[in-house]
C-alpha cells in the first residue's frame, strides 16, 4: 500500500457510524465494548483496511460485525487478550495460529461483533501460501486433509487466507484472489452441488461468478466441509437488495468513511440452507489492501 494514500480516520465519527449500523440492522450495540475496541487497536488504524458486515439470517441469529485488516506485526489475540476483550485461553485454534506464524509470513485481521465479543482472527498471505504445505501443518481440521478431492477438483494448490473463528470452532479456507469472470455460472453451479449443498436458484449462479475468490469452512469436529461461500465486490447499484430487506435496508443507509460507497456482497451455502452478506468496505480501500493477497 502507498503510505499516506488514505484520509485518516476519524474515530469518532466510526463510533457514531457502527451504532448507526446496528440501529439498520436492529441489532445490540455494545458501546463500552466498541470503545475498548478501538482504543486498543490505536496502532493500526492509519492504513487498516475496515468493513462492516451483516447477514440475511433471522433476527435472533443476526449480528453487525466490525472488520479491521492490518499490515503491523502486532499479534491479534495478544493484543485483544492484554485488553481483556477475549476470555478464552488455551483455546485450540490458538495452536494452528502459532503452527503458521512460524511457517509462513502473513498480515492479520479481527471480526467482532457489535454486541460485544471477538469471534475472529484473520490470516492473509500476499502470494498465497502452498496448501500442500499447509496441510502439513498439525493442528488444522482433520475435514481439510479429507477435503483433498475437492480442492483437486477446483484447481485450488494454494491458500490466500484462513479465518479462524473462535465461537464456532471453524476455520475458512480462501482461495488466492483471482479476476472476477475465471468462474463461471455453470462451474459455481457445480462446485456447490457437488457438495451436496443446497443449489443456487435464479441469477445466484451468474453473480457467484463474479467472486473474487471462493472459501470452504471446516469444524475442529466435523468431518465435512461446512460451507462453501463466494464474495464479490459491487457498488450500491450491484447489489440483489431484491434478495432479502435487510440487503435493501443496509446499502441505502450504510455510512462511509469516504464519499465513495463500495460493498462486498457473499453467497454463502450449506447442506441444508443457503444465506447472503453483505459489508461496507468502510474505507473504499478493499481491493488495495488485498491486491497482493493472489
Amino acid at each position: 500500500m502507498n503510505p499516506g494514500s488514505l484520509a485518516p480516520l476519524n474515530l469518532d465519527k466510526l463510533r457514531t457510524d457502527l451504532e448507526r449500523y446496528a440501529q439498520i440492522v436492529g441489532t445490540s450495540y455494545d458501546a463500552v465494548f466498541v470503545d475498548r475496541l478501538i482504543k486498543t487497536l490505536q496502532d493500526v488504524w492509519k492504513q487498516a483496511w475496515v468493513g462492516v458486515r451483516t447477514t440475511t439470517h433471522g433476527p435472533e441469529e443476526r449480528d453487525v460485525n466490525l472488520r479491521v485488516c492490518y499490515r503491523e506485526s502486532l499479534h491479534p489475540v495478544r493484543l485483544l487478550r492484554t485488553a481483556g476483550l477475549v476470555s478464552f485461553t488455551h483455546h485450540p485454534l490458538e495452536n494452528l495460529i502459532d503452527d503458521v506464524i512460524e511457517r509462513f509470513s502473513a498480515f492479520w485481521g479481527i471480526d467482532a461483533p457489535l454486541s460485544g465479543t471477538v469471534d475472529k482472527v484473520w490470516m492473509f498471505f500476499d502470494g498465497g501460501v502452498s496448501l500442500r504445505q499447509l496441510r502439513g501443518l498439525p493442528h488444522l481440521p482433520p475435514s481439510l486433509h479429507a477435503a483433498q478431492e475437492h480442492f483437486d477438483r477446483n484447481g485450488m494448490d494454494r491458500v490466500g487466507l484462513l479465518g479462524l473463528d473462535f465461537t464456532r470452532h471453524t476455520v475458512n479456507v480462501y482461495a488466492p484472489i483471482f479476476p472476477p469472470g475465471r468462474l463461471t455460472p455453470d462451474r459455481v453451479t457445480r462446485m456447490i452441488t457437488d457438495l451436496g449443498f443446497v443449489p443456487p436458484s435464479g441469477d445466484e449462479a451468474k453473480r457467484g461468478a463474479r467472486a473474487f475468490s471462493f472459501y470452504q469452512t471446516f469444524g475442529l469436529e466435523s468431518p465435512d466441509i461446512l460451507r462453501l461461500c463466494f464474495p464479490t465486490r459491487c457498488t450500491p447499484e450491484e447489489v440483489p437488495t431484491q434478495y432479502h430487506p435487510v440487503l435493501a435496508d443496509f446499502v441505502e443507509q450504510a455510512p462511509f468513511a469516504t464519499q465513495r460507497r463500495a460493498f462486498l456482497f457473499y453467497l454463502a451455502y450449506g447442506p441444508k440452507t443457503r444465506y447472503f452478506k453483505v459489508s461496507s468496505d468502510y474505507r473504499a480501500n478493499h481491493h488495495q489492501m488485498f491486491a497482493t493477497v493472489r
